[in-house]
C-alpha cells in the first residue's frame, strides 16, 4: 500500500497568516513612521505628528470626505540641511488634498513649521 503524503499541516496556516497580520499592521500603522525617520531623521517626528493631524482635522475632512490614501514626498532632500520642504497628499472620497509644508531649523535645534498650504482638488 503507498505512503499518503501529508500536506502542509494546519498549524502551518494559522502561522502565516498571523505573520501576515503582523507584516501588514507593522506596515500600516508602524511602517511609514520607521521609514520617514530613517530617510529625514530629526523633523520625521513634527512631520508625522502634521500628518496624522490633518487626517483627522474637520477643516480638510469636510471638503475632501472619509480619507482612503496618503502619499508623501521630501523636496530637495540632503543631509546636512537646515531647512525642509515636504508635501504630502491625501486622497478623499469627494476630493484630494495637497499639504505642503515649509519646515526650518532653529538655532535651538528644534524643527519648526514655518509656513504651510492646502490644496484642494477634485
Amino acid at each position: 500500500m503507498p505512503s499518503k503524503s501529508k500536506g502542509f499541516p494546519n498549524w502551518g496556516y494559522v502561522l502565516l497568516g498571523a505573520l501576515a497580520f503582523a507584516g501588514f499592521y507593522f506596515v500600516r500603522n508602524l511602517g511609514q513612521r520607521t521609514l520617514m525617520k530613517a530617510v529625514l531623521g530629526e523633523p520625521a517626528d513634527l512631520i508625522a505628528q502634521a500628518m496624522s493631524s490633518a487626517r483627522v482635522s474637520p477643516r480638510i475632512t469636510n471638503r475632501i470626505g472619509r480619507i482612503h490614501s496618503k502619499n508623501f514626498k521630501v523636496e530637495n532632500l540632503s543631509a546636512k540641511k537646515d531647512s525642509l520642504v515636504f508635501r504630502f497628499l491625501l486622497d478623499g472620497e469627494r476630493a484630494n488634498a495637497t499639504i505642503k509644508l515649509w519646515m526650518t531649523k532653529r538655532a535651538s535645534g528644534n524643527w519648526e513649521i514655518v509656513k504651510s498650504d492646502t490644496l484642494f482638488s477634485k
